[in-house]
């Protein structure tokens, strides 16, 4: 991966936040009223929001909403149904937060410039700094949908009986990024900023450190008085060159950094990893060079040279060496940030650690990872199975691979960013849906990839070594390593994945994300088939979260009902210009879904699907029903 070129001067340091100014800012937090968010219990049945895709900016409305679409490719609908239904599972997702430390020093937001880099349109976004503010709205929202919005057969509503989370939950398999998505699950205070006054690991530059950086304040790309101008990215003190269009708010990424009272759910979540989960910003294993920057004291700017024997790798500019060099040979590339060891990189194993220090007695689902598997693994196995209710199945997939020693996989042309399933989990998934078949259990599996992103054939082993030795962070100094010493090959890709759930007529649908767009698949097969639901993901427009609801129509069919809900905040942004000191969550989460709309690297038309995509009524077969034609019990 090479990011682009070019050079820029550093400017001097800010000057620390007064003791003052802090105080008048929390102040300001604290007095700041709730803001009155219309959507608040309503879904996009009954309203959807828009806005101007031909303007240089566009604030967002609300338009009319959009009603179920029954899709009949597995099954013919039956007029009584309606009246006849009744719940077998009502269940929330959420997905793709890529909750991401901004300030981190290993971040590779500058690989943005580069078209050609494959992982450039998550490198950054110009709303990431307020994602944790649309986590929070997305998840008060599913609060509100605690008892469905689809009516049975005698009008009684269903209590929802979990959340599913679709991984890339976290944004660079961060601790202190994988900390907050647990408070923000759980509930709790919040600072979704990072850095500490502890300068020891900065040396020489501790005293500069100290001088400029403040660890309760912004420091980050987007914002320039941090390091000279380089206008690859929007600076909401003051936009400038392709964001000249967009709108000011002054000390917006300022007061981003202030904490919060997460709400937390009300209802137990489930987890499935997901790149951003278990690799470096979703794409390579981690090192010890990369967590020594991670937690360190420089953070690389850019912009960096993409051509020539010199040109700048990841490889080099996440390197401790090649950035204190810059310092003295090219400043204007590097920023001095406050430190945190809690920027550190976190295994599967640690991962497992994080979810059991919760108050979730499942450790959100991962107490559920067989033992057998687990001890087999070495302790990196994150695929489980339970049931939420009688009758009912969920079975949760680790799709990604270890491999990223290569990030292109010279076959597919894929990087690590897209998934598999190795060959150790495929047996096991095997056995577990022939154990729910024999169980009369129909089968909802969850992963973050799609089927349609299962295509990375490289095995886990090309990761960097393990050397059995830790680091001091509790894990191998090479902390992406792969611990599992079972052969991941043969892999097994989307197609045998697709056929593994076909070849079961009791899996009813698939429910992953990864790919931040609506879409909705059937798989068809002779005596029937099974539903792919991807949703969209909270970091990037349309930052939507679906309802989920099985229903057993008493006729021989299912209806899967698939309802897309916004998060829980104001339409409508305040304008441009205003001062964004004293802002609550939900304007924050607001002005992040605004800042998603506008984002040039999101195509609209593909994150939003189609209607069919988006509000639907799935029937499908229902795989229990007798070969005689009695009707089957609940389980």
């Amino acid at each position: 991966m090479r990011p682009a070129g070019g050079r820029a001067g550093r400017s001097a340091p800010r000057a620390l936040l007064s003791a003052a100014l802090a105080a008048a800012l929390t102040l300001a937090v604290a007095l700041s009223p709730a803001s009155a968010s219309e959507l608040a219990g309503r879904t996009t049945l009954e309203a959807r929001i828009a806005g101007d895709e031909a303007a240089d900016f566009s604030f967002l409305s609300t338009t009319a909403g959009e009603q179920y679409l029954t899709r009949t490719e597995l099954a013919a609908p039956k007029s009584s149904r309606a009246k006849q239904r009744r719940s077998l599972l009502y269940f929330g997702q959420l997905s793709d937060f890529q909750l991401a430390d901004e300030e981190s020093p290993a971040r590779v937001e500058f690989f943005d410039s580069q078209p050609s880099v494959n992982f450039s349109s998550s490198g950054h976004r110009p709303q990431e700094t307020l994602v944790p503010h649309q986590v929070e709205a997305s998840i008060r929202q599913l609060n509100n949908f605690t008892t469905s919005p689809v009516p049975q057969g005698g009008g009684a509503r269903a209590a929802m009986a979990n959340v599913i989370a679709t991984g890339d939950l976290a944004d660079s398999m961060q601790r202190n990024e994988n900390e907050w998505v647990l408070t923000l699950l759980e509930g709790g205070t919040l600072r979704p900023g990072s850095g500490t006054s502890e300068l020891g690991v900065c040396g020489a530059l501790a005293p500069a450190v100290a001088d400029g950086a403040d660890p309760g304040r912004y420091t980050g790309v987007q914002d320039y008085d941090d390091y000279a101008e380089s206008q690859l990215f929007y600076d909401p003190d003051q936009p400038v060159g392709p964001w000249a269009a967009w709108p000011a708010y002054p000390n917006l990424a300022d007061r981003a950094q202030v904490s919060f009272e997460a709400q937390g759910l009300n209802v137990p979540s489930y987890v499935a990893v997901g790149n951003h989960d278990v690799l470096v910003q979703g794409n390579e294993d981690a090192n010890a060079a990369y967590e020594a920057t991670a937690t360190g004291c420089l953070k690389p700017m850019g912009p960096f040279s993409s051509a020539g024997p010199d040109s700048d790798s990841m490889e080099d500019v996440l390197d401790p060496a090649y950035l204190a060099g810059l310092v003295t040979t090219d400043p204007g590339k590097v920023a001095l940030v406050p430190p945190d060891p809690n920027r550190q990189y976190v295994t599967k194993a640690q991962q497992r650690q994080i979810y059991g220090a919760g108050s979730q007695p499942d450790d959100h689902g991962l107490a559920h990872v067989d033992s057998t598997e687990l001890e087999a693994s070495g302790g990196s196995a994150m695929y489980y199975s339970f049931s939420p209710r009688p009758g009912i199945r969920m079975i949760a997939l680790d799709t990604n691979t270890s491999g990223a020693g290569l990030l292109v996989d010279p076959t597919t042309q894929q990087t690590t960013a897209e998934g598999n399933i190795d060959d150790p989990q495929f047996r096991w998934l095997q056995a577990e849906l022939e154990k729910a078949g024999a169980a009369g259990e129909l089968v909802v599996t969850f992963a973050h990839h799609a089927s349609t992103s299962l295509d990375y054939t490289l095995p886990d082993e090309l990761a960097s070594p393990c050397t059995g030795t830790d680091d001091g962070h509790g894990h191998d100094p090479n902390p992406g390593c792969d611990p599992d010493p079972r052969s991941s090959t043969p892999i097994h890709t989307g197609d045998e994945f697709v056929s593994l759930l076909a070849s079961h007529p009791n899996v009813i649908a698939h429910v992953a994300g990864h790919a931040h767009e609506n879409d909705v698949i059937p798989h068809q097969t002779p005596g029937g088939g099974f539903w792919e639901i991807k949703s969209p993901a909270v970091a990037d427009w349309p930052t939507q979260s679906r309802l989920l609801e099985v229903m057993d129509n008493r006729d021989g069919t299912l209806s899967i009902f698939a309802t897309l809900i916004d998060h829980d905040s104001p339409v409508a942004s305040p304008a441009g210009g205003t001062d964004a000191s004293g802002a609550d969550i939900q304007t924050l989460a607001s002005l992040g879904r605004t800042l998603s709309f506008n984002d040039p690297q999101v195509p609209h038309a593909a994150a939003e699907g189609t209607p069919e995509d988006r509000n639907v009524e799935l029937l499908i077969a229902d795989p229990r029903r007798t070969s005689g034609g009695g009707r089957p019990g609940r389980g």
